[in-house]
């Protein structure tokens, strides 16, 4: 950290310092940002759709009982498969049905059909977030649940010295249609593919990595990029795909990893491209939540000072902050036209908050002794800096 500072810099932190030492004896407004005021980002997460259950018994009545029972475990269990790695959740026992009912917060079902002895349907469940928390730490298993940036994939398919990026037929794009989406920590999502697409970036710029191109079209669609570059061999029964991935980042080197798929017998090319692409999308999350796993047996607090251009641009920063699960408590200290000071507790370290703030598109840095958070890409502190 380089502590060299202009005159105007001195002035701004002399100004803001006074401040910062008194904040321990200020009255602020306090914001709880855990139990039961959980953000909206973090409700969603623990929620789990499209648990198909399909139990046959005595009665209708038995064999619903059975199915609903049999679908909030299998929720339960895809919900520790979405918070953890392999490494971690692997070591979860699913407790008993009477443990997983109290961490559910209510559930939905759809297509239902049932007959005199069976039942099925669809089944969406919403576990109680605070609950689940405290399965987990109780059982010292480290999670994540900050969302990550959405990431949008640019589908390169190459075939029989064919490639293509935004022309039909692509049946690697087709794969990721079915497979992109909201659900988990990554969202994944496809471009229009329009003639703005057409012309940001072409499949000879996405396969070699241009960088000005990628990133103009991940700041059209407000999302991080991943180049996926799917090539098809073999033929007949033969057939596999090798896919290399080049996920880039705003805030870091790309990210490059690899995913090989062979034709399972009786299986047609769709079915393994969509398991090529969700194999793809199985590596991302895992990726995102080694790095943003949160050891909630650390936890820190920073007095933080946010330029702000006016109240309703403070709202907004601070709606994202709320959506942050990893903020345990947060205290309005100081405001003005031109900054607001906060206090915030979070829970892990100080860069899994840095981390954890990136994905709203907030910067944390540090002058000195005080710590500020702007908009990323912004130049707000430069210009509160340049005028004391």
């Amino acid at each position: 950290m380089n502590h060299d500072k202009t005159g105007k810099e001195a002035n701004v932190l002399d100004r803001l310092k006074p401040i910062h030492l008194l904040a321990g004896i200020m009255t602020g407004i306090f914001v709880l940002v855990s139990g039961a005021a959980v953000p909206a980002l973090a409700q969603d997460l623990y929620t789990v759709s499209g648990v198909h259950v399909d139990e046959k018994a005595d009665s209708a009545t038995k064999a619903r009982d059975v199915a609903l029972a049999s679908g909030q475990h299998a929720a339960f269990s895809r919900l520790i498969n979405r918070l953890t790695v392999s490494d971690g959740g692997g070591g979860v026992s699913i407790p008993d049905q009477r443990t997983i009912i109290n961490m559910v917060r209510d559930f939905g079902v759809s297509n239902e059909k049932t007959s005199s002895v069976r039942y099925i349907a669809d089944m969406t469940v919403r576990f109680k977030a605070d609950q689940v928390r405290a399965f987990l730490r109780n059982r010292n298993v480290p999670f994540a649940e900050t969302s990550a940036r959405k990431v949008l994939i640019l589908p390169v398919y190459s075939a029989q010295g064919y490639t293509n990026l935004w022309d039909d037929p692509n049946p690697w794009r087709d794969a990721w249609g079915k497979v992109s989406g909201d659900s988990g920590l990554v969202p994944v999502s496809l471009p229009v593919g329009d003639l703005d697409d057409i012309g940001t970036v072409s499949v000879e710029q996405a396969q070699s990595g241009d960088q000005t191109a990628v990133n103009k079209i991940g700041q059209r669609y407000g999302a991080n990029v991943a180049v996926a570059d799917a090539t098809m061999s073999g033929d007949g029964d033969a057939q596999s795909v090798d896919v290399s991935v080049t996920r880039y980042d705003a805030n870091g080197s790309p990210q490059v990893f690899g995913v090989h798929e062979s034709l399972a017998a009786g299986e047609s090319v769709s079915t393994m491209m969509e398991r090529a692409a969700a194999d793809v999308r199985a590596k991302l999350e895992s990726s995102w939540k080694q790095a943003s796993m949160i050891d909630y047996g650390a936890s820190g607090e920073l007095m933080v000072f946010v330029p702000i251009t006016g109240m309703d641009d403070w709202a907004g920063i601070e709606n994202r902050l709320e959506n942050l699960p990893v903020i345990k408590l947060m205290r309005v200290v100081a405001m003005s036209r031109r900054e607001v000071q906060i206090d915030v507790e979070f829970a892990g370290t100080p860069d899994q908050f840095r981390i954890a703030l990136a994905q709203q598109n907030l910067d944390l840095q540090q002058i000195d002794q005080l710590w500020f958070v702007e908009p990323s890409g912004s130049d707000r502190l430069a210009k509160l800096m340049a005028n004391p």
